[in-house]
């Protein structure tokens, strides 16, 4: 492998790990915003469809841009959409609990 090819995959994997910070970011900042709406259920629906587009048509994009393998470049954005949902779970767990919002388990 050549360091050029390296350098497109890891590409590849930081696309992947921005689209899904921005999807699964929106997510939480529509479930946030929720209780506010006057129609929740439609919000709920823009934001699922307008996250759907940025994901898939950022993923279209992307594979048309191909140098390499489809198949390998459905593989690392993949995974980096995998990674960009485990990272903000984490920051916004930690976020939370220093908040002091968690909820508390009942001791039966």
């Amino acid at each position: 492998m050549t360091i050029s090819l390296i350098m497109k995959g890891l590409g590849f994997l930081l696309a992947g790990l921005s689209l899904g910070i921005i999807y699964f970011g929106g997510l939480w900042f529509t479930l946030r915003r929720l209780h506010c709406w006057q129609k929740p259920y439609l919000w709920l629906a823009v934001s699922w469809l307008g996250r759907l587009v940025v994901l898939l048509g950022g993923g279209a994009w992307l594979l048309n841009q191909t140098v390499v393998s489809p198949l390998l470049v459905i593989l690392l954005v993949s995974i980096g959409v995998w990674m960009g949902r485990t990272l903000l779970i984490a920051r916004l767990l930690s976020v939370v609990e220093r908040s002091g919002v968690v909820a508390r388990r009942s001791h039966t």
